[in-house]
């Protein structure tokens, strides 16, 4: 290998001695090195690749699709829409098919430069004979992602009497589904070209006289340190000179990029290296640390010849961060001219989290109309627990779950309680119960624990009674200060469970929540496959995830000159937004509170850092959840600097399934949460406030396996947040989706527990992404915002299996799903004959086979492993990395598969995945001591051979008589048979055999055949 041509390297002379040394032959290392060498295997060994291999992409003949050519190379297609005069032209950018794009990076993010842009709307302009660009706006930067690609649309419209159209251009993922929108980067007007201008006698003379030269060797180091990075495609400035008010530059496309030149009409890499003097303070002022200049509207762009890989430069102030373009080539003809090009001032942070940050990753929770069928409402009587009364002949009123449990066989399949909602009013300004000894007044802290545990006993006790299992219980529920964490808490109790619980909110005739409800269409809805629901009168809703415009800008509201309290800061998400609300918000004055205050590890080293940036610091040790320490704190708040903002960060963790929850365990979580913001809300509701944020979670809106206590906690920030909101007080509560960022109380998170939360469809964001989406999120006037970044690619496939969660349906788009009422037997009809017609037909052999394939296929999904060889089929589960959540998760798939109801203990209940597969086995092909039909799978498989076999009259003759003998056997009249056998038993010709024995005779003769 290494006599080959330009493989000289000792990569490559390493390579080969290693082959040498793996096929048998000796090296001897210590010649060629002074250091010992590791020993290497002495054979061939082996290796298992982990990351996938780039696809190759295959270019689509547009014409073969009815589309016409754009034939450029950042533009594949082109069609004109039918029955109009618009146009739409489209093209796929990616790192693999135009690699020197990844030359073009901003704070370590590969963009689309600007002339990028420009030049795909020259080439739409071009296409409809539009030569001049009036105005082209960037809207957003266009991110170019590692792996896969985007797709590029330029849209024109209709012209107009003059020949102008309006030009919009946008992208979205390659991989993108129809569900997910669009993003808008530019907008624009086209006209037809005016005449073409004659040559620049400025440009004819090289280097223009009188101009005084200015050194570039260093200018791709400078533009760094601005955090923008050039590679070799876009390091094309060689020389530059400045006169007045004129910048000059000489510029040329490097060698790999020259011959495709011709295929453009001024190529992006050569048309932004003559704009980069811009960059180095040359015209304009410098920038300043970590802003970049970059551009931002065009204005009279007209491009008159193409194909330049080399062209001479002038620039020229045109107003403030403005500037006019004049391109010519080595001859100083006429390339292009730009009569105004205004720049913007663009932060690095602010590019780095464009990527998520721009409407993509913001929701809101809108309740929509939902169809109820009337043949869906279950017949027969339901069931109310709870006391009170139904005036409805068909439910039944039960003191509570025990007196229904022994009372109704068996238990009704819908069952009804009510959790009355009393926190809707006014919170109160004090987190004690109203009196001594008797129940705490509405909206307290001791309120909202006495009805977070009611409701979780309530969970544990239905789950823990068998006789509730074929059940659904409803909980009527409203969703106010006391009411929230009954649904935070009842929401993950659903994604443990699934199909056990409904919520549903109501509203009696009279308009009050908690009403007497529209029975009948309760109970259609409840039977059908939404989990949270809202009645009004006969009208259903349910909520729906839906995206959140993005502001323009944030707002101002942290960068007054008063003092901001950040609580729980000890976190690493709070550290992270304190570095950012001083270097990005204009904070000046920062309240740190944590319970360890300043002996929190790392605590120092973040103030020396906020005190260099400009911020005054101070730490307190300070529980927000102990009233009277805060009130204390608060006081102390310097006049002169008074408390202008609250961001609400402080969380502790206690996860386990619902199942092991404990009131303490509660409480534990409720307290930082629940105490600490109805604290503040209580000690600055007389302040004059320009922000109040909490941080809540996205698990208080959608649930999470193991966070019952953690969602009904976030839950309750949420209502808290909704209560301020409509007093007219400030307050945003951020239910957050999943962060990458790896310490605090995310830092105990496992790549497990990781890969379980991504799977509800969450998907990691960077910090950069976060604070951008901070930013956007506190400036919409919302008093519920859901930062998240959605995989929807996993989305659409959990859709597709009908496994989504109903909340997710306003972003991917699904069909009707049809839940499946639970038969008698313990399993869907669906999913039981799924899974048991396939099994009907093969050998007990095989049935074991395609089930413990199914157990390994599953545990590998939950696991995270790379296939289902790495799980032993006789490896304990424990072994294997099982805990009480991932047994729920594998439980909760392998009832979604199979049909069958499974118990939450099943994972330890059996020692295997072998074990676990026999027990699913034995429930979907029962055997004949079971009650089953014996050897079913075995007669149905020879009825299908029978039925593909075609035999003659001696062999059926044969065969038939077998059977008949066999059956025989079987009903115990064995010897009337054969005396009644036409004298079949007296030749000897068929003696009584095993039932074994007959299928195997009967498979040979069949296999002859």
């Amino acid at each position: 290998g290494t006599l080959r041509r330009n493989e000289g390297t000792l990569t490559r002379l390493l390579t080969s001695a290693a082959h040498l040394h793996t096929h048998g032959h000796p090296i001897n290392w210590p010649l060629h090195s002074g250091t010992p060498v590791a020993d290497l295997p002495t054979y061939p060994f082996q290796h298992q690749r982990y990351w996938p291999a780039t696809a190759t992409v295959r270019p689509v003949d547009a014409v073969s699709i009815g589309l016409g050519v754009a034939g450029h190379p950042l533009l594949g297609a082109a069609v004109e829409v039918a029955g109009t005069d618009s146009y739409l032209l489209a093209g796929r950018l990616s790192l693999q098919s135009h690699p020197w794009l990844a030359d073009h990076a901003v704070a370590g993010t590969v963009l689309l430069p600007g002339t990028g842009f420009l030049e795909l709307a020259l080439q739409a302009g071009h296409h409809v004979d539009c030569g001049t660009i009036e105005e082209l706006t960037l809207e957003a930067p266009l991110i170019l992602p590692e792996k896969g690609g985007v797709r590029v649309q330029v849209r024109l419209g209709e012209a107009d009497e003059a020949g102008r159209r309006e030009l919009n251009l946008h992208s979205r993922a390659q991989d993108a589904g129809d569900d997910e929108p669009w993003t808008l980067h530019a907008t624009g007007t086209l006209a037809p070209a005016q005449r073409a201008p004659e040559p620049d006698d400025g440009l004819a003379v090289w280097p223009p006289a009188g101009a005084e030269a200015v050194t570039v060797a260093d200018a791709y180091d400078r533009l760094a340190e601005q955090g923008v990075e050039y590679g070799p495609a876009f390091q094309g400035l060689r020389a530059a000179w400045r006169r007045g008010d004129e910048v000059f530059a000489e510029v040329a496309l490097a060698e790999e990029e020259s011959a495709a030149a011709a295929e453009y009409g001024i190529h992006p890499a050569l048309l932004d290296a003559a704009l980069q003097p811009l960059g180095l303070g040359v015209l304009l002022p410098d920038p300043g640390a970590g802003l970049t200049r970059r551009p931002f509207a065009w204005s009279g762009v007209t491009l008159h010849a193409q194909g330049a890989d080399a062209v001479r430069v002038r620039i020229a102030l045109a107003g403030e961060d403005a500037v006019s373009v004049t391109v010519a080539d080595p001859a100083g003809r006429p390339v292009a001219s730009v009569d105004v090009l205004t720049l913007r001032q663009v932060g690095a942070e602010q590019l780095a989290g464009a990527r998520e940050a721009r409407g993509e990753s913001l929701f809101r929770v809108e309740w929509v109309p939902v169809a109820v069928s009337g043949p869906g409402t279950p017949a027969g009587r339901w069931a109310l627990v709870g006391g009170g009364s139904s005036g409805h002949r068909n439910v039944d009123v039960y003191e509570d779950l025990g007196s229904l449990a022994v009372s109704a066989a068996p238990v009704p399949e819908l069952v009804f309680t009510r959790f009355p909602d009393t926190g809707a009013g006014t919170a109160p300004d004090n987190g004690t119960t109203a009196d001594s000894g008797t129940t705490p007044a509405a909206g307290t802290a001791d309120a909202v624990r006495q009805v977070t545990h009611r409701a979780l006993d309530l969970v544990r006790t239905w789950l823990a009674d068998e006789r509730f299992a074929a059940s659904r219980l409803v909980i009527l529920a409203g969703q106010g200060l006391t009411g929230a964490p009954v649904w935070g808490l009842v929401r993950s109790a659903q994604v443990e469970h699934p199909g056990r619980f409904v919520l549903v909110e109501t509203e009696g005739p009279s308009g009050q929540d908690g009403g007497e409800p529209d029975w009948e269409t309760l109970a259609a809805a409840a039977a059908g496959d939404e989990t949270q629901l809202r009645l009004r009168g006969t009208e259903v809703s349910a909520p729906r995830l839906a995206r959140a415009a993005r502001p323009v800008e944030a707002d101002a509201g942290f960068a007054a000159g008063g003092t901001v309290l950040l609580t729980g800061a000890s976190g690493g998400l709070a550290r992270l937004l304190a570095r950012h609300l001083v270097a990005e918000r204009g904070v000046r004055n920062l309240l740190l509170t944590s319970r360890r205050g300043t002996a929190a590890d790392g605590m120092p080293e973040l103030v020396a850092e906020l005190t260099g940036l400009g911020a005054t610091v101070e730490v307190a040790a300070c529980d927000v959840a102990d009233r009277d320490a805060l009130a204390g704190l608060l006081a102390a708040v310097p006049a002169e600097r008074p408390l202008t903002a609250v961001v609400h960060t402080a969380a502790v963790l206690d996860d386990g399934v619902v199942e092991a929850l404990t009131p303490e365990r509660v409480d534990r979580v409720l307290r930082p949460k629940v105490d600490g913001a109805l604290n503040l809300h209580a000690l600055t509701e007389h302040l004059d406030l320009s922000a109040f944020v909490l941080f809540s979670s996205l698990s208080g809106t959608l649930g999470g396996a193991g966070l019952a206590n953690y969602s009904a906690a976030n839950a309750f920030l949420d209502a808290l947040a909704r209560h301020r909101h409509d007093r007219g007080l400030p307050a945003v509560s951020l239910a957050w989706g999943l962060w990458e960022q790896r310490s605090g109380m995310a830092g105990r998170l496992s790549e497990v527990d990781l890969a379980r939360m991504s799977r509800v469809g969450a998907a990691p964001m960077s910090a950069e992404e976060g604070l951008a989406l901070f930013d956007a999120a506190t400036s919409l006037g919302e008093a519920v915002v859901v930062p998240a970044r959605l995989d929807l690619a996993e989305l659409r496939t959990q859709a597709a299996a009908g496994v989504m969660a109903p909340l997710f349906r306003g972003v991917v788009r699904t069909s009707a799903v049809r839940r499946t009422a639970a038969g008698s037997g313990g399993r869907t009809e669906e999913g039981a004959s799924g899974i048991a017609g396939r099994l009907a037909g093969l050998a007990r052999a095989d049935q074991e086979r395609m089930v413990l394939d199914l157990v390994r296929e599953q545990v590998t999904a939950v696991l995270g492993h790379a296939s289902p060889e790495e799980v032993r089929a006789n490896r304990a589960f424990k072994d294997l990395g099982f805990d009480s959540l991932t047994s729920v998760e594998l439980r909760n798939r392998l009832r979604s598969a199979t049909g069958l109801r499974l118990t939450p203990t099943l994972v330890f209940d059996h020692p295997n995945p072998a074990a676990l597969a026999q027990r699913l086995l034995d429930e979907l092909v029962p055997q004949a001591q079971d009650g089953g039909l014996p050897l079913s799978a075995e007669l149905e498989r020879l009825e299908a051979a029978f039925q593909e076999s075609a035999l003659d009259d001696d062999a059926r003759g044969k065969i038939a008589a077998r059977l008949q003998a066999l059956l025989w056997k079987w009903d115990d009249t064995r010897g009337a048979a054969h005396d009644d056998a036409d004298g079949l038993a007296e030749d000897g010709e068929f003696d009584p055999v095993s039932d074994d024995e007959m299928f195997d005779l009967i498979d040979k003769e069949l296999g002859q055949l």
